[in-house]
């Protein structure tokens, strides 16, 4: 056998549980690393900010009994690629890790404890790549010798993992659909004109959404996808994942799946965020929510393959 070679997944780290303290700090880390890519903050405000946006959270994650499952999917979905990887290619020693963008083990202290001189592939839990995703991960390693960011899966690629995940959750479900059944798709939106030019993800996302449709078009009345938006900062991609749902409800349908697509794994946005929009269907309307595709054997072996096919 060779010698090691090493791929660590790679998340922005949502703190599993409703305490004050790591969401202040991973609230703090996101301003700091991420919205001030896109918006110009004062470095005075980020604290006022990063208090606000944690005591919303905890609030609202204690309201709703919700603690996040990301963390342990991400150790999941590590040890379905590892396994997956040295099943695909057994000569080499594979070995997982996980890191994340705003919270301890952060990507750079993980790269650091690696031994030096062996090959590190970090692989973005993204669906769509952009300057909110695999960019972060490249500007940080860039110096870094025998590291590499691993491209974000293909459209077409997430689009047959994603329709196929569907299927077999309704299978699972005894859930049949139809021509009364409408399935809402939900990815977290952007800006439509940011405020300088930047890689948003918008269109690669969109393509994603496209692909699940045209797969999954026989089997509901209708397709339509949505997007989990903020609310300041300019115009946000439409329709709204609540404006969507809405346009169902008005179009008559009283069973509509709920698929947060553009997520790989269970978070608050996939889930507390579905669980609020659909909470808003009236009596007589049957709503499911699905599950991302979380550590997936399928979604494994197909991040398993970008690594090898990476080089």
């Amino acid at each position: 056998m060779s010698a090691g070679r090493h791929v660590v997944l790679l998340t922005y780290g949502e703190p599993p549980r409703a305490r004050f303290g790591s969401q202040f700090v991973y609230s703090w880390r996101i301003l700091f690393g991420l919205t001030r890519i896109i918006a110009p903050i004062p470095p005075l405000l980020v604290p006022m900010i990063a208090l606000q946006r944690a005591r919303l959270r905890v609030a609202i994650w204690r309201a709703e009994g919700y603690e996040s499952p990301i963390e342990e999917e991400t150790l999941a979905q590590a040890e379905g690629v590892a396994a997956a990887l040295a099943r695909l290619d057994p000569g080499v020693d594979w070995q997982a890790h996980v890191a994340y963008e705003f919270r301890r083990p952060l990507l750079e202290t993980c790269i650091a404890t690696l031994p030096r001189g062996e090959r590190v592939d970090v692989v973005p839990m993204y669906l769509a790549d952009s300057a909110f995703t695999h960019a972060l991960a490249r500007v940080k390693l860039e110096r870094q010798l025998n590291v590499r960011v691993v491209p974000a899966l293909g459209a077409d690629t997430l689009a047959e993992l994603s329709a196929a995940h569907v299927e077999a959750e309704l299978a699972a479900r005894g859930f049949a659909g139809g021509p009364d059944t409408a399935l809402l798709l939900a990815a977290h939106g952007t800006l439509v004109d940011p405020p300088k030019p930047i890689a948003t993800g918008r269109l690669e996302t969109t393509a994603v959404a496209e692909g699940i449709a045209r797969r999954l078009a026989p089997r509901f009345g209708r397709v339509l996808w949505g997007w989990l938006n903020h609310t300041m900062g300019g115009e946000w991609t439409s329709p709204a994942a609540d404006a969507a749902f809405r346009m169902l409800l008005a179009d008559g349908y009283k069973r509509i799946v709920y698929f947060p697509y553009g997520f790989l794994a269970d978070n608050a946005e996939s889930q507390l965020e579905g669980k609020i929009v659909l909470k808003t269907a009236p009596p007589g309307v049957t709503t499911l929510h699905l599950p991302c595709l979380n550590a997936s054997p399928a979604l494994a072996e197909a991040l398993a393959r970008a690594v090898l096919e990476a080089g």
